[in-house]
């Protein structure tokens, strides 16, 4: 029986070398068909390499441009929290006007895109620019005067009530005013009101010398280069014989992406890209360059086609027997015996199918994120297009109310666990949907919930709260008020923010309600003479008694039951009277005078340092002292490659080794290393993780433990993130 069962395995070894055999036999006969397929293979890898040129040169447009759109933004958010420079009448309050266009002329000396910016109170019958002002009748009449767009129609554009963009495509500008203050002709005038209000307009108006610069291109390219929106084309350069009428027919019908076009019976490569902004981005690029190119590659081609023959007859022979051995070993594995056992590779492709389903719903998961983040930057202007692309990530709100919730947890080892028993009970609630992301930068998890009620909303944050109060003591919720409009998506979530800044001077044990924070306005108990006795000291070059007016300024602001929100607007227009003392390059203040780096600040100490370094900067670049900050740097990277399997470790932790603020510490070390100290202090564990895996036999878990990570199911999560692979996988590689 044992010969019997040995015999009948040889044979089936053997029928299956016969099938390789043949097999190959038949790959040789017809090498000379797949010479022609290699020929094809050519082809398409030039058009492959002349496709990603296009998309390349089109990504660095849409990069560039966009920034600019998002300084545009940034702007837009700083003047609406400049309260003391907007919404007056000229005649009535004209000492506004001097800040205001203090305030415009900065914005535009600093600017590498408009070279105009022009601000229009609904109710004033002046405008601003940071020189002048004029009287709108007039500047609309006889002081603008545009190629296709009429005083009227330009008229109702100034006092459109909308947050949306609005852009008046390429056109020549005249007028006695505008030929007054600029030199280029032909213009590009961007629209956006200062919200919450919308009374107020902001105008940049862009030259054509930006986007000749932007949309450049040499004349052999033969390419187009576009910007479209609104259903109108803003702006083109390039190729002539391609006429605009053309192009807005193309695009039309147009996605995004990369398509062959025909027109007028040429050929060209169309490229598309949507931007944030809602700019659509194209570049237009004849296929007569490629065909140029593959003609001047062809005959390497047919060279690469005459000795292929060759090798590829010993590459069959040595793939053969490869094939063989890795079949011997195969069974090898899944039997410890040389068969062919069809169990074991029906268990394997069910392992696959199970691993496939799994990244099916992690990729569910990433689709809710990404539609989570969307809807709370306001991309959907239509409350339908919100409720379709949520179906597409599985989640159903086309309910009447919702609003926006911001949680933090300090005990990190019990934050994940509480945000996934937050996501399973949100998923289990019949009346309430919704989903949460986390926001790495802010080091909160956000949610946002739908309902048609607001009881129904009111139970779930009464779990949730029940829930944070499970994992941990150290916690604040935050909430927004209730919106039924998904285009105040963005609003509901600056409210939640609000709510959350002010949880140090609020009862954090329970959930702050934004409608609950008193945002009181500083300028009512802070006296000139504060900020008289700052400049004096500065100017007198006297570091301690800047500490001391910063620290009854701070005193001043506390006694006031001020709220966050108030000494972050104070902390703002203080620097805007400390910048007329200062004496270098104003570029180089932008790490004291940061919105970013300002809402990092979440009490008065942090306020207090913050304002005492920015004085201590202006103080010594008066003196002709540069600040160094290499050297604490340095000694915070040798700590942290010293200590990095420390669970202790934290920035809190280092700032203090160091002697300085955790916001101090985080600037520092950003300017110095462009990535923040948290971050740089992640990657060094996974790059020691790595070594570990790589050069030892220990356990997932004990390397967990040897990099500083308590919890290995934390780590593991983070390593796949970092890494691709989780610890197991990457060890085998």
């Amino acid at each position: 029986m044992n010969k019997l069962k040995k015999m009948k395995e040889e044979l089936n070894s053997h029928n299956i070398f016969y099938y390789v055999v043949t097999f190959f036999l038949i790959v040789i006969l017809t090498i000379a068909v797949m010479g022609g397929y290699l020929y094809r293979f050519y082809y398409k890898a030039i058009y492959s390499d002349f496709l990603n040129q296009n998309i390349q040169h089109l990504s660095a447009i849409v990069s560039r441009h966009e920034n600019d759109m998002q300084i545009v933004d940034d702007i837009v958010m700083q003047m609406s929290l400049s309260g003391d420079t907007r919404c007056f009448q000229l005649d009535e309050q004209p000492q506004k006007a001097l800040k205001l266009k203090d305030q415009l002329k900065r914005y535009t000396a600093v600017s590498q895109f408009f070279n105009m910016l022009l601000y229009q109170y609904h109710r004033d019958e002046y405008m601003f620019n940071g020189s002048t002002s004029v009287r709108t009748d007039y500047f609309l009449q006889s002081g603008c005067v545009m190629e296709y767009v009429s005083p009227k129609e330009l008229g109702e554009m100034l006092e459109e009530e909308s947050l949306s963009l609005r852009i008046l495509p390429e056109q020549a500008v005249e007028g006695v005013w505008m030929n007054y203050y600029l030199a280029y002709r032909e213009k590009v005038l961007f629209f956006r009101t200062i919200p919450p209000q919308c009374e107020e307009t902001l105008v940049f108006i862009v030259p054509d010398s930006y986007y000749d610069k932007l949309l450049f291109s040499e004349e052999e390219e033969r390419r187009k280069d576009f910007l479209y929106y609104d259903g109108q084309l803003v702006v083109e350069r390039g190729n002539r014989n391609v006429t605009k009428e053309e192009l807005c027919v193309l695009l039309s019908k147009m996605q995004e992406g990369s398509n062959r076009v025909r027109i007028s019976g040429k050929q060209y490569l169309l490229s598309v890209s949507k931007g944030d902004s809602g700019i659509l981005y194209g570049s237009l690029q004849s296929m007569s360059v490629f065909h140029d190119r593959f003609m001047s590659s062809q005959w390497g081609i047919i060279f690469m086609m005459l000795i292929c023959a060759i090798p590829a007859t010993f590459a069959i022979v040595i793939w053969s027997d490869k094939i063989m051995k890795r079949v011997r070993n195969l069974n090898l594995l899944l039997n410890d015996e040389a068969n062919y056992d069809l169990g074991s590779i029906e268990n394997g492709i069910q392992t696959l199918v199970t691993s496939h389903k799994e990244s099916e719903k992690e990729s569910l998961y990433l689709k809710k994120t990404r539609f989570v983040r969307d809807f709370i930057r306001g991309s959907f202007s239509q409350r339908e297009d919100a409720v379709e692309a949520a179906q597409k990530s599985g989640l159903h709100i086309d309910y009447r109310q919702f609003l926006v919730l911001l949680i933090r947890n300090r005990e990190m080892n019990n934050e994940n666990e509480a945000y996934s028993d937050m996501l399973d009970m949100i998923g289990h609630e019949s009346r309430v949907e919704g989903y949460g992301v986390h926001l790495i930068s802010n080091n909160q998890n956000l949610f946002v919930l739908f309902a048609d009620g607001q009881e129904e909303i009111e139970s779930v944050l009464e779990t949730i709260l029940a829930i944070e109060r499970t994992y941990c003591q150290d916690y604040v919720i935050a909430v927004s008020d209730y919106h039924a409009a998904f285009e105040e998506s963005s609003k509901a979530y600056l409210e939640a923010t609000t709510a959350f800044d002010s949880h140090l001077l609020l009862d954090s044990s329970n959930i702050i309600r934004f409608r609950e924070v008193s945002q009181k306005d500083y300028v009512s108990f802070l006296p000139e003479n504060y900020l008289y006795r700052l400049r004096y000291a500065i100017q007198n070059n006297d570091k301690k008694s800047v500490e001391t007016a910063v620290m009854d300024i701070c005193n001043q602001m506390n006694s006031g039951k001020a709220s966050l929100y108030a000494f972050r607007i104070l902390y703002n227009d203080i620097i805007h009277v400390l910048l007329t003392e200062w004496r270098g390059d104003k570029n180089e203040l932008n790490d004291f005078y940061n919105v970013f780096t300002l809402s990092k600040c979440l009490n008065m100490q942090d306020f207090y340092e913050l304002l005492c370094e920015a004085c201590d900067v202006i103080i010594d670049k008066r003196s002709g002292i540069a600040v160094k900050n290499s050297d604490v740097i340095e000694e915070a990277v040798a700590y942290m490659q010293a200590h990095f399997s420390d669970p202790e470790l934290t920035m809190n932790a280092l700032a203090e080794y160091l002697g300085i603020s955790s916001v101090t510490l985080s600037i520092e070390f950003k300017n110095e290393m462009d990535v923040s100290p948290s971050d740089y202090l992640a990657n060094l564990r996974m790059e020691k993780a790595k070594e570990l895996l790589r050069d030892t036999n220990m356990l997932v878990k004990d390397v967990s433990a040897a990099v500083g990570y308590e919890d290995a199911h934390v780590f593991m999560r983070r390593f796949k993130k970092y890494a691709g692979m989780t610890p197991g996988q990457y060890r085998e590689r």
